[in-house]
């Protein structure tokens, strides 16, 4: 099965899949879920046998009406990209596909007020509350102050005609094609100083900043990709399902993690001496970083050419601010060390008023993660003009995540750890939250390797150098 950009809604209800399917997943989790837990109260332990082994978790009530065996506990999930291929596992809550039909995401609000950057827009365009879309709000109304209110650099491409993509806003030149196989990190390197195309033989692997200049927040887990459809994408098929690290923790729908060439400055996992490279993932929205070396992951890969993009020019101003003259941004220098729900952020900016400046806003995914400094594993962000209360913050940005509208888009200035406080993903790694509700419903984590949830973090805010 072949999927082309906007990926079908067909088969997207599936909240609990038996890895190792090629086609349409079941629906639902397995019938021996269900049995497992017939007659135990929520909170029992219980345990039932999957194709792949004995998999063991906890009775709880879902959206099911009674209660299922959710795997839960215990360390993190396998490491799906380091040493031998991971065990596969059903993969029930721990793998976050959607839970339900999905919300359409606009790529641009008609009200969005235009905001001087040089950053690439998200282009992300509904508004929503903490649960649902929603009528975008006027000034002074809760929730006012989110990512499709502020409409930033317009992304501009130019389809060349000859395979490739030119971002006039960056001035990049991409690869339009979609690279079907999966390659190590070393191996796509290669790939890409082969490359001749378009007339051009200087083609490199992008950095995360330059990969992420390509995020379209417009995206929707499982039924439209995060890149324009100027790009060409596809999930991985069966083939190339065999043996694959991540086919332990995520669906095909959700596969797209693409190599950039920015190695992580921590270490993978907290294991010394394993290098690590991050990786942008186009069809699940989010930054992580994954090995480089030995019998590493095959990530896909896009490749670049143009001169290098997206290195700040920061200068502290003496009054509370800090401007990046490369982007056209003025940013709060320390932020208050306060963690915040995703409304109570949105609001805190909107009233902030600093360094004789009352236009501040709380970041979109692009803006916050044009701060992160790639050169430091905790705190990733340049502390000689920065300040940040906590070394561990990870920081609220202003924009949903395309898997459900419940959650928003943070970025990890610290460990981006799991529940056991294993570095999974990386300083530097950009992931989503719930945005509000309690982090005791989420003990076990989420994901694959068991995210820890916090739902109130830091709050760094933003302003435009020339104003709107």
């Amino acid at each position: 099965m072949r999927w082309r950009r906007v990926l079908p809604a067909a088969g997207l209800l599936a909240g609990w899949v038996a890895t190792g399917w090629a086609q349409s997943p079941p629906v639902g989790p397995p019938p021996e879920a269900f049995s497992a837990c017939q007659g135990l109260r929520e909170g029992t332990t219980c345990a039932f046998e999957a194709p792949h082994g004995t998999v063991r978790g906890t009775c709880r009530r879902m959206r099911e009406p009674t209660p299922v065996c959710v795997p839960a506990g215990g360390p993190p999930g396998p490491d799906p990209l380091a040493g031998a291929p991971a065990a596969r596992s059903p993969q029930g809550a721990a793998m976050r596909p959607p839970r339900g039909p999905q919300t359409p995401i606009a790529s641009r609000y008609a009200g969005a007020v235009r905001v001087a950057s040089r950053l690439p827009d998200t282009g992300q365009g509904s508004c929503f509350d903490d649960h649902r879309a929603i009528r975008c709000p006027a000034p002074g109304e809760p929730f006012y102050g989110q990512d499709a209110h502020y409409l930033g650099a317009p992304r501009d491409y130019r389809v060349n005609g000859d395979g490739t993509v030119t971002d006039r806003v960056t001035g990049l030149t991409w690869q339009q094609a979609h690279n079907p196989r999966r390659l190590g990190y070393r191996a796509a390197e290669a790939a890409c100083r082969r490359l001749r195309l378009g007339g051009h033989d200087d083609w490199r692997l992008p950095s995360i900043r330059e990969l992420y200049s390509l995020a379209d927040f417009a995206g929707v887990t499982g039924q439209r990709a995060f890149i324009d459809p100027v790009f060409e994408i596809h999930p991985p098929d069966s083939d190339q399902l065999h043996g694959d690290r991540f086919a332990a923790t995520h669906r095909p729908e959700m596969m797209g993690q693409t190599w950039s060439a920015t190695r992580y400055r921590g270490q993978h996992w907290d294991r010394p001496g394993v290098q690590a490279a991050f990786f942008f993932n186009f069809l699940d929205g989010r930054i992580k970083q994954a090995p480089i070396d030995g019998d590493g992951p095959g990530l896909f890969y896009r490749c670049v050419r143009g001169p290098a993009w997206g290195a700040n020019d920061l200068v502290a101003n003496g009054d509370g601010t800090v401007t990046d003259r490369a982007f056209g941004l003025m940013w709060q220098q320390a932020d208050d060390g306060r963690a915040r729900t995703w409304g109570e952020a949105l609001a805190y900016c909107e009233a902030l008023t600093l360094g004789g400046h009352d236009d501040w806003r709380l970041p979109n995914a692009k803006a916050l993660q044009s701060i992160v400094d790639y050169r430091r594993p905790q705190p990733a962000i340049d502390t000689s003009v920065f300040r940040i209360a906590d070394p561990r913050g990870w920081f609220w940005s202003s924009t949903t995540h395309g898997e459900q509208p419940s959650e928003a888009v943070y970025v990890c200035f610290g460990k981006c750890t799991s529940v056991e406080g294993v570095d999974v993903h990386g300083a530097g790694a950009q992931r989503s939250d719930p945005k509000s509700g309690d982090p005791a419903r989420y003990r076990a984590g989420r994901g694959g390797q068991h995210d820890a949830v916090r739902i109130r973090n830091d709050v760094r805010c933003v302003r435009s150098v020339d104003g709107p």
